[in-house]
């Protein structure tokens, strides 16, 4: 999948760097215009990434059920309910890359 999201993501011209795991990510997070998150991470990782909101990343959350998971009327996460279509993802970064 992350592939598949990362070749989407560069169709639609969005710049993308991929990380397997928090350790390989924490330096780029940093830097990052927003992060992709996946509901399926273990849940210490998922909570972790939830968090980086609040540290003014924006998020998009690639969900399989319907919890919340603090977007509510927040601008900087956006939840994508899985199966996606083409260019969910796409159009939700660029999205995210427009609000302030």
């Amino acid at each position: 999948m992350l592939r598949s999201i990362s070749f989407a993501l560069n169709t639609h011209g969005q710049p993308v760097e991929q990380f397997n795991d928090w350790t390989m990510a924490t330096e780029a997070i940093s830097r990052a215009e927003c992060v992709i998150l996946d509901t399926c991470l273990p849940p210490a990782d998922l909570t972790a990434g939830l968090s980086l909101a609040d540290r003014g990343i924006k998020l998009v959350v690639l969900a399989e059920d319907d919890k919340d998971y603090g977007s509510g009327n927040r601008q900087d996460i956006c939840v994508l309910s899985k199966p996606l279509n083409g260019p969910d993802i796409a159009n939700a970064v660029s999205t995210l890359r427009k609000n302030p």
